[in-house]
């Protein structure tokens, strides 16, 4: 499956069609069909053994795979048709209504490439999830990994290989990376009856410039067509500029990168929601979003995006700015302004409200938020101490619960709202990633009613109710959703500018005549 990146809608890529979906007790089955000119270079078809290949190889241990196998955890079993060798059934406990999508986000791998011995061809892959740990002993799994750990299987031109439009043709290190159109390739009989295969370009040449001057005199010297994240200021001052604005469109996508201040309700100073709602009208986010983000920003209620209309709560009030507001509420909480600050007894002890603000070390963003929020805060009387890290101490703080507050971004997409994760009370505990100790029991009932809804206005109205209850509590203090600045050459014809990553399809391009 894929996503068509022009109207944010999931397509068939791979399979024939959208799977046929079966629900039965606490399994639900999903039914595949993939193209039947699907082939892999050899010539030989794309089969269903290919896809269960594909999952043993994501699930197998003593592979570098922690990320994604996590992703598929639901994943169960998967059974063949007898009848077609393209065909089969996924197996998947539980149902919610992202698993359309991701039964099939996963990437399908050519078995006679990466297992050319065949040592997973025997081992089933519900008894390679069952027994995952006791396998890791094996002598046959200590040979896959041995085969697909060399990093020759990663880069090697004549291993890659896979069944889409393009090959690796040269990867250079720290340099560039070159993909090469297929002569041969399969699509080009099937696109004219499904056009989310059409790809256009013969060569796509990527160029890793990691340092932004570089990357900037590249774009500015017209050595690159296209360019995303483009710093700000260079990115103003280019679309002001007559002689980029010949040879450039630029583009200021919305992404569904939400930005946000995190708040530990757990820890005894902020564990009242109207400390918590105190702080959130110390964030003065049109300044933020005028003078760190130029603008270019959209300012939300909640972790819901705007212009997802049927399920933003548009009833509710952006929080403002107020220090006058701020004091009434850290009054209400029991808190009493005085010479040494704002204090208050908590377990008969007398404590005084301070603040250490977390950030990623680097994001300069995020640094001039910290210190604008620094200076709300101290003129109201909140000492804040701006602390930045890497982003794996954050997590280290975050996970253990040893933090105030911090500042950071979620990246999410308009396909799936299971928010039980991050935001459920089952996932409070230290470890959990609900770091904020969000929630109680009728929000933990919201989060599992919203992550199986399937019809709209019933999922509306649970979402609205929940971006409700997340302002009240403000564990998570919305600030926006992040917009990107992308630059393509004029000499381009059809690119389509996305909201979702990478922010761009480029194989749908042609160059104008």
């Amino acid at each position: 499956m894929t996503v068509d990146l022009e109207n944010n809608s999931i397509q068939p890529l791979l399979a024939a069609d959208l799977p046929s979906i079966r629900r039965e007790d606490s399994l639900s089955y999903f039914t595949f069909t993939i193209r039947p000119e699907a082939q892999w270079d050899n010539g030989s078809p794309v089969t269903a053994q290919d896809v269960a290949f594909s999952l043993k190889m994501l699930h197998s241990p003593l592979l570098d795979n922690e990320r994604w196998r996590g992703q598929y955890d639901f994943i169960k079993d998967i059974q063949f048709s007898k009848n077609n060798p393209k065909t089969f059934t996924l197996i998947c406990s539980g149902y919610t209504p992202e698993m359309k999508l991701m039964t099939g986000d996963f990437f399908v791998l050519p078995a006679h490439q990466f297992d050319p011995n065949g040592i997973l061809a025997s081992v089933p892959y519900a008894l390679i999830r069952q027994k995952f740990d006791s396998l890791s002993n094996t002598a046959t799994f200590k040979a896959f990994a041995s085969t697909i750990n060399q990093p020759g299987m990663a880069r090697d031109t004549a291993l890659v290989k896979g069944s889409g439009p393009y090959m690796l043709n040269k990867w250079s290190t720290g340099q560039s990376l070159v993909l090469e159109k297929k002569k041969a390739w399969w699509g080009n009989k099937a696109m004219a009856q499904a056009p989310v295969l059409r790809a256009n370009p013969s060569r796509i040449l990527f160029q890793v410039l990691p340092d932004n001057a570089a990357a900037l005199l590249a774009l500015k010297s017209q050595a690159l067509d296209v360019m995303d994240n483009i710093p700000l200021v260079t990115f103003q001052e280019m679309k002001r500029d007559e002689k980029y604005q010949q040879v450039y469109n630029f583009y200021s996508p919305t992404s569904f990168d939400f930005v946000y201040m995190g708040v530990n309700g757990q820890n005894a100073k902020l564990e009242n929601r109207l400390t918590r709602q105190a702080l959130a009208h110390l964030l003065n986010v049109p300044q933020i979003i005028s003078s760190v983000q130029g603008g270019l920003a959209t300012p939300t209620v909640g972790l819901v995006h705007p212009q997802e209309k049927n399920f933003y709560n548009a009833e509710l009030p952006l929080v403002k700015y107020d220090q006058e507001k701020a004091r009434a509420l850290l009054q209400a909480a029991g808190w009493q302004q005085t010479s040494s600050g704002w204090q208050q007894k908590i377990n008969g002890r007398p404590q005084t409200l301070t603040l250490e603000l977390l950030y990623r070390a680097g994001n300069s963003d995020f640094e001039n938020m910290s210190l604008l929020f620094q200076q709300n805060a101290k003129s109201l009387g909140i000492p804040v101490t701006l602390q930045a890290l890497e982003s794996s101490q954050i997590s280290e703080r975050l996970e253990s619960r040893q933090f105030d507050v911090y500042l950071r971004t979620l990246v999410g997409t308009p396909f799936s709202y299971n928010l039980i994760p991050i935001l459920h009370t089952s996932n409070a505990n230290e470890g959990g990633a609900n770091v904020t100790g969000f929630g109680n029991a009728e929000t933990d009932l919201l989060l599992e009613k919203i992550a199986v809804e399937e019809h709209t206005a019933e999922k509306a109205l649970l979402l609205k109710s929940l971006q409700k209850a997340m302002q009240e509590e403000s564990n998570l203090i919305p600030l926006y959703f992040q917009q990107n600045k992308i630059a393509v050459s004029k000499k381009l014809d059809s690119v389509i500018i996305s909201g979702l990553k990478p922010g761009y399809d480029l194989t749908k391009a042609t160059f104008k005549k």
